[in-house]
């Protein structure tokens, strides 16, 4: 009898414990797991991929490490193309082929949040450093000339917002947007309202604090130069001369490693785009900006050209009808996995964005 007690007691342990790690798994998430395998470049890109960072959705959640599973439920594709647009003035009398009313600039942004779009700077573009959430998809915004409408700052020193610096930081604050964008700012022009966003005052604490919120700040040379009409001593020295002055009055450390191409006009020497000396001041420029050309392929694609990105000038339907062309071959578009150190596309890749570069320095997992 006694004996029998026990072995009843036992079973009812037995019993309970079952139970409880049943209703643990259900309330905690016990899924099964899929095995995948992870098509990669590297030897060791499996083992980096699986051990990964975790990839990152809206808002920060975590979704995990970057799987062929997870970047074919995503939908990845850093293959895809990348929009860059191009503004220039942010006007409230008129639109033209170079303004926009701030209306529409704040319309084109939320556009912009509505589809999916993520934004991000052009040296994270040319580096690959596509730190974007699971699912987005990236887009630069680039502003030309430095005009007073994209950066003002009102009497009582806080922001016009009306400017397209304060229509983004508004949709910074409304979330699901970052403080992105890269502005290729002029110092020596007529009018002088176009030198770094005119205000005097203010232009030295203009440019720290567009860095310091997280935008970049490139060159569009000193005074717009034409660099195909000028001479190689002379565009030298305003490729020089520009760079060096912004990093001095930004400070820092900073460096600017972008370039804006005035009128679109390439020198002859193509070399003295990446670096060069003047007067014991040097630059090194990683890329160069085009006026036009349609949306720029993935940095990750053999057919990326640093010193060639294509933009889209933001007038009429552009931007309307480049997310459309978008949405009607889906196959085309650059879509984030969420993890910057990995890089994720179909194994069908589209015709038109180029095969994976050799050697791109990161895993790659394919789906």
């Amino acid at each position: 009898m006694r004996y029998r007690n026990i072995f009843r007691f036992v079973i009812m342990v037995f019993v309970a414990g079952s139970l409880a790690g049943l209703v643990g798994g259900l309330l905690f998430g016990g899924r099964g797991t899929a095995t995948a395998v992870t098509k990669t470049t590297t030897p060791s890109a499996q083992e980096s991929a699986s051990s990964g960072r975790n990839v990152l959705g809206i808002g920060g959640s975590k979704v995990g490490p970057v799987t062929p599973e997870t970047a074919r439920a995503i939908g990845a594709n850093e293959l895809g193309q990348i929009m860059v647009l191009e503004y220039h003035l942010i006007d409230p009398t008129r639109e033209s082929e170079w303004a926009v009313t701030p209306e529409k600039f704040r319309n084109d942004i939320a556009l912009l949040k509505q589809e999916g779009y993520w934004p991000i700077n052009i040296r994270d573009l040319v580096t690959g450093t596509i730190d974007v959430p699971a699912g987005k998809s990236p887009v630069a915004i680039t502003f030309d000339d430095s005009s007073p409408g994209q950066y003002r700052i009102m009497e009582d020193g806080s922001l016009d917002p009306d400017c397209a610096v304060a229509i983004m930081q508004s949709a910074v604050d409304e979330g699901g947007w970052a403080s992105r964008a890269s502005f290729f700012v002029l110092l020596d022009v007529n009018p002088p309202d176009n030198i770094l966003f005119g205000q005097p005052e203010y232009r030295q604490e203009k440019l720290q604090q567009l860095v310091k919120w997280g935008y970049e700040v490139g060159s569009h040379t000193v005074s717009h130069l034409n660099l195909k009409k000028a001479s190689t001593q002379e565009a030298v020295k305003q490729l020089a001369g520009s760079a060096n002055t912004i990093e001095e009055l930004v400070g820092g450390g900073y460096k600017v490693e972008s370039l804006c191409i005035p009128f679109g006009e390439y020198p002859q020497d193509g070399a003295i785009l990446k670096s060069g000396e003047w007067e014991g001041k040097t630059y090194h420029y990683k890329s160069a900006l085009e006026v036009t050309g349609g949306p720029s392929p993935s940095p990750f694609s053999a057919k990326f050209r640093p010193y060639h990105i294509p933009r889209i000038i933001v007038t009429g339907n552009a931007l309307e009808n480049a997310i459309k062309k978008f949405k009607d071959n889906p196959e085309l578009k650059f879509v984030s996995d969420g993890d910057p150190a990995v890089i994720s596309h179909p194994s069908d890749i589209a015709e038109g964005l180029g095969p994976l570069i050799e050697s791109p320095g990161r895993p790659v997992v394919t789906y």
